[in-house]
């Protein structure tokens, strides 16, 4: 469930707000002061902060201040008294996603909050509020002096790159570095897009335009004023919304659903997929002139497997990162952990490696065996599986799987036989997905 942080000095308004929030289903956490506002939310990850302005120890928008410095990119609801407008004015340069004046009305306040968290599901969220690139290696250094060229001029962007290789968190640097520093950012991911909201998401609505349209919407083009649009997984997009989108490039124009009025679209877009455009463009899956309206400037995020430079710089801002999290001091510290790290292909990339370095914290593995023993667990290979590995996983599975009916599933005696510890026999069987009754 969506977690959120009620930052206010008046105890009658957390509690009255919290009460409301938790009975919807949500998380809550609360501070009654802007330093513990700022502390907590260093530490953790909120989806939303509702952050009032006038706080003892530190005021709202310092604490606005400070966690955008601290690339903290959480959701803010700025509370501000009526007489104050400016400081609002100012919070939305900061960064703040919206905000309302006191007093207010409850059931506003938590329409606005149910609509950003809606979004943000319907979007995806932006990346990691810690993501900013990390990297030493030869190939990624280059990507980079590309990007840092590029990054104050206007053209359209496409990122290209398999999963997980960081291609969100390029986009997020070019933004926040470049032309669009200070402003909207705007991430949507078209794969997740529910395909009957899809365009109204995006080009906004007219009151009565379809059933349930109540009201008049503001869709992502328009609210991402002079900002970045980031268009994630671009290669989903229907037939039809490709067409408009290239409508958008081109004429720099779009239109709500069921209005008959042009708006202007400001925003620069970058766009991201890790398919090969080209190839769907031969297919027909992708129009061939907007393939061309999109890839005016092309960075290629490569994979990790060829940055092998900077798995030990990564892994330790991972490290970092999880044990402030989870409160431990897992640490990776000896040569030959390195190696092995280096030595595996990674085929998950960047994000494969961070959910790995979350697992050894989260199960406070202090023993570099321990985490040793699990990176031979996986298969130690430079390039993408061949016949020689593949064969190599048949004949493990069989030795397994001989192992474990010799000695009738007993896993101390069949690790002894294989020559493995018990844990690294466990992650192998988890590996093949080799149960009880399989045995």
């Amino acid at each position: 469930m969506p977690n959120i942080l009620i930052a206010d000095d008046e105890a009658l308004i957390r509690t009255a707000l919290s009460r409301e929030l938790i009975a919807r289903g949500y998380t809550v956490d609360m501070a009654d002061n802007g330093k513990t506002a700022l502390e907590k939310i260093l530490k953790q990850n909120y989806d939303l902060v509702i952050l009032d302005n006038q706080m003892p120890q530190m005021k709202g928008l310092d604490v606005l201040r400070q966690m955008r410095l601290n690339k903290k990119q959480t959701k803010v609801i700025m509370l501000t008294a009526y007489g104050t407008i400016a400081n609002a004015v100012e919070a939305m340069k900061l960064g703040a996603h919206d905000y309302t004046t006191k007093p207010f009305e409850n059931e506003e306040l938590l329409e606005k909050i149910s609509l950003l968290l809606k979004q943000s599901e319907a979007v995806g969220r932006a990346p990691s509020t810690d993501a900013t690139p990390v990297w030493q290696s030869a190939p990624f250094d280059e990507l980079m002096q590309t990007a840092n060229q590029i990054r104050d001029n206007p053209s359209t962007v496409l990122i290209l790159g398999e999963s997980g290789t960081g291609k969100g968190v390029l986009a997020r640097y070019i933004h926040d570095t470049g032309i669009g520093a200070g402003k909207p950012f705007i991430h949507i991911n078209c794969a997740v897009l529910p395909p009957n909201l899809i365009e109204s998401e995006l080009f906004g609505h007219v009151a009565g335009s379809f059933t349930g349209a109540t009201r008049e919407k503001k869709g992502k083009f328009e609210a991402a004023e002079d900002g970045t649009v980031f268009l994630d997984e671009i290669s989903t997009l229907t037939p039809e919304l490709q067409a408009k989108l290239l409508t958008v490039l081109q004429e720099r124009t779009f239109e709500k659903v069921g209005s008959n009025s042009t708006q202007k679209f400001r925003a620069r877009i970058i766009a991201a997929t890790n398919q090969e455009l080209m190839a769907l463009v031969q297919r027909g899956a992708f129009r061939e002139d907007l393939y061309y309206r999109l890839n005016v400037i092309s960075l290629a995020c490569p994979p990790l497997r060829k940055r092998k430079d900077d798995i030990e710089p990564l892994a330790k801002v991972f490290l970092e990162r999880y044990n402030r999290r989870y409160h431990r001091n897992v640490t990776i510290s000896l040569p030959e952990t390195w190696a092995l790290m280096k030595k595996y292909s990674w085929p998950g990339n960047v994000r494969e490696l961070e959910n790995f370095i979350e697992r050894i914290v989260v199960m406070n593995i202090c023993d570099e065996r321990g985490v040793q023993e699990i990176l031979h667990s996986f298969e130690p290979v430079d390039q993408h599986e061949t016949a020689a590995t593949s064969n190599l996983k048949d004949q493990e599975y069989t030795a397994i799987c001989s192992a474990l009916e010799k000695h009738n599933g007993h896993r101390g005696k069949t690790a002894a036989e294989l020559g493995i510890s018990l844990r690294a026999l466990q992650y192998k069987l988890k590996k093949y997905n080799l149960r009880k009754e399989d045995t």
